[in-house]
């Protein structure tokens, strides 16, 4: 199979490249990005498969041609409110495959609408496959399926956990893209899954979840596309919530510089700024953390007829940083496809086409030492 990675000189898609030019069943890469020098390098970088090309997405032209050749188009451009339901439409206008690991809500919707041209095209798109979203859905699924009656399904990670230390000159804070993207989501309203239906919502809303065999820990709400796709698939539901936890001085923090944002006092990137150079929202200071796994889904409901809650894990979370968790996942899927064990078409969450139980299997070369346990943990209590 031929695939052509977006922005995949990128921080997020070199990791892309490189988990899936070493793949049986991928026959060529192209690496298309703006910076077509460091593109080219790349591909040197990755043997005879690989190849390296300039690439404006902007100019829709170019965009078509470049991926007139490929049997999927990955997109690992971000923000994805911006260049997600774009891409999607020129790969659909070419016919082609598509996957991403978009984390924004709002442009999953928009490109949730355009599931009847992709399987007017027979096109499998499938957008969100990352760790959260994408590992987290998977996650879902199996937690899910593991009670008879479910109520509640979230997803969960572990949030700041990326913001650098403070530097000792304020002037010497470096742009964060990660962490503009962070405080954006948190300062606008945010849609979750209640009452079995869409509502608006305020971000960091903070809840309590009794994780089975960890304890009871605070969580607080965050925008994030598995509230959107998870009720496709399991409409069923009362409640579909994407959580983060972490230390509560950040979170307080955080809560600070977004209400500033909200007031106009501060733009986004000054936000991030002082974010990053608050007291107390770093180390033992910040207060405790649960004792959580870094994703995870939960779930509430019934089992044999009884109240039951269950949480389900990964011990295959891949080696290294955000971009190996992100961006192996993406490569997974990808294989899957290659192989035809992907068959569903349309727009598509990772819930709604993949088998989480070859997925967690393809991690193990990805996870190091914890290859020898068992791909996932999963915790019921039945009351």
């Amino acid at each position: 199979m031929r695939i052509i990675i977006i922005g995949g000189a990128g921080d997020m898609g070199r990791v892309a490249c490189a988990a899936t030019v070493e793949d049986s069943a991928i026959t060529s890469l192209v690496i298309a990005d703006r910076d077509g020098d460091r593109a080219r390098e790349l591909a040197d970088q990755l043997g005879p498969k690989a190849t390296g090309v300039c690439l404006d997405i902007t100019d829709r032209d170019a965009l078509l041609a470049a991926i007139g050749d490929a049997d999927v188009v990955l997109n690992t451009v971000g923000p994805f409110y911006l260049y997600g339901r774009p891409v999607l439409e020129a790969a659909l206008e070419a016919g082609r495959h598509y996957v991403d690991i978009a984390d924004d809500w709002e442009p999953t919707i928009q490109m949730l609408e355009l599931d009847d041209a992709a399987r007017a095209k027979d096109v499998t798109a499938i957008i969100g496959i990352g760790a959260s979203p994408g590992l987290s859905n998977l996650l879902a699924a199996v937690a899910h399926d593991q009670l008879d009656s479910v109520e509640k399904l979230y997803t969960g990670w572990r949030g700041g956990s990326g913001i650098p230390k403070a530097p000792e000159n304020r002037e010497d804070v470096e742009p964060a893209a990660a962490i503009d993207h962070w405080i954006h989501n948190l300062a606008e309203p945010i849609r979750v899954w209640r009452e079995g239906g869409f509502h608006e919502a305020d971000a960091l809303e903070e809840l309590v979840i009794d994780y089975p065999d960890i304890g009871a820990g605070t969580v607080w709400t965050c925008g994030h596309p598995e509230p959107i796709t998870l009720p496709r698939y399991y409409p069923e539901i009362d409640e579909s919530l994407n959580v983060m936890f972490s230390r509560p001085g950040l979170i307080d923090a955080a809560r600070k510089v977004r209400d500033r944002v909200r007031t106009g006092e501060l733009t986004v990137p000054e936000a991030s700024r002082e974010l990053i150079m608050s007291p107390g929202r770093r180390g033992p200071e910040a207060g405790p953390v649960p004792d959580f796994p870094g994703v995870f889904a939960y779930a509430e409901g019934t089992k044999g007829g009884r109240p039951a809650r269950v949480a389900v894990s990964t011990n295959y979370m891949p080696e290294g940083e955000m971009g190996e968790a992100t961006c192996v996942p993406m490569a997974i899927a990808v294989g899957m496809l290659a192989r035809g064990e992907i068959k569903a078409t349309g727009v598509l969450g990772p819930e709604g086409c993949i088998d989480p139980t070859i997925f967690f299997e393809r991690l193990a070369p990805f996870a190091g030492e914890r290859s020898a346990l068992a791909p996932l943990d999963v915790r019921l209590e039945v009351a």
